[in-house]
C-alpha cells in the first residue's frame, strides 16, 4: 500500500474583545447533530500492528500533528485560549481570540469539541468534532490560512492544501525551548516551506517563500504552543505578512461557570 496516498487520505479527513478568557456563550455549545468524526481516520488503519508499521515510515512532523494525542492530560470539560495576531502591509492588522471548548471527555478520554474561531468579519465557522484525541486547532489554522490565500490570489484552495500536506509529509521535528510563564521548557519545532520549489503564477508568486512554524510542547495543554506563518515578497521586499496564533491558558468549564454565576449574583447586589 502506498504510504503517500494513505497520509494524504488521513490529512484530507482531518482537514475537512480584548481580554484574554472571554467568557460570553458559556451555556450552548452542546450542540454535536453535524459533528465530524475527529478520530475516524483511525479506524481506517486497520490493525494497531499496521498503524504501528504505518506510524514507522511517517516522517515525524506527521506523527507529532497526526498521530500523537496533544489532548491526553485533559481530563475534565476545558477551554484552551489563543491569541490570533496579524500584521500585513497589505491589509488591516487585527487581534482576535480563538476559543477551542472540550465540551464533554467520554470514558476513553476522547473529546466533543466545539470552536469560536475569531469573531465579526473575521469569524471563520468549523464543524465541531467528536471522539478527538489530537489538538484540531492547527488544521483550523491552516484551513484559514488556505482560504485567505484562495481569496486574495484567485488561485485554488485545494492546490494549497495539498502543498502543505505534502511538504509536512517530507519534514523532520527539531529540538527547541519555550519561554512560558518565566519557565523554560522543553518543545518541538517543525518549519516548512510549502511552495519554495513550486512553480507559482504571478498572482500566487508572492507566496514562493512563505514558511509555516509549528511550536508544539507535551509541557503546554493541548501541546500546541504557536503557530505562524510568514511571508515576504521577492519582488516587494516592503510586501510583508506575519499570522500567530499562540497559546494564552486553559480552564475548566467548571471555573468558568463559577466566575459567571458570581459575577451574575453581584450584579444583584
Amino acid at each position: 500500500m502506498n504510504i503517500k496516498y494513505i497520509i494524504s487520505f488521513l490529512i484530507i479527513i482531518l482537514i475537512s474583545s480584548n481580554d484574554v478568557f472571554p467568557q460570553d456563550n458559556l451555556i450552548k455549545d452542546d450542540d454535536f447533530s453535524n459533528a465530524v468524526d475527529a478520530e475516524e481516520k483511525r479506524a481506517k488503519w486497520g490493525t494497531e500492528k499496521f498503524k504501528l508499521d504505518l506510524i514507522k515510515e511517517m516522517s515525524s512532523a506527521n506523527v507529532s500533528l497526526f498521530v500523537d494525542e496533544h489532548l491526553e492530560t485533559i481530563s475534565v470539560p476545558s477551554r484552551i485560549y489563543y491569541k490570533f495576531e496579524k500584521e500585513s502591509t497589505r491589509e488591516d492588522n487585527f487581534i482576535g481570540n480563538v476559543v477551542l471548548n472540550i465540551v464533554k471527555v467520554n470514558d476513553d478520554k476522547t473529546k466533543h469539541i466545539t470552536f469560536r474561531y475569531l469573531k465579526g468579519r473575521n469569524k471563520v465557522r468549523f464543524p465541531p468534532q467528536i471522539g478527538a484525541k489530537g489538538n484540531p486547532v492547527f488544521m483550523l489554522f491552516f484551513e484559514r490560512d488556505t482560504r485567505d490565500m484562495q481569496r486574495l490570489t484567485g488561485g485554488n484552495a485545494l492546490f494549497f492544501r495539498n502543498r502543505i500536506r505534502h511538504t509536512i509529509a517530507a519534514t523532520e521535528v527539531k529540538d527547541s525551548k519555550i519561554d512560558f510563564n518565566g519557565k523554560q521548557l522543553a518543545a518541538k519545532q517543525i518549519i516548512f516551506q510549502p511552495f519554495l520549489k513550486t512553480k507559482l503564477k504571478n498572482r500566487v508568486s508572492r507566496y514562493k517563500t512563505k514558511e509555516f512554524k509549528v511550536t508544539l510542547s507535551k509541557e503546554i495543554p493541548g501541546y500546541i504552543y504557536k503557530l505562524e506563518t510568514y511571508i515576504k515578497d521577492l519582488e516587494n521586499p516592503n510586501d510583508k505578512v506575519r499570522e500567530t496564533l499562540t497559546f494564552q491558558g486553559i480552564r475548566t468549564n467548571k471555573e468558568l461557570r463559577k466566575e459567571y454565576l458570581e459575577r451574575k449574583e453581584n450584579k444583584k447586589l
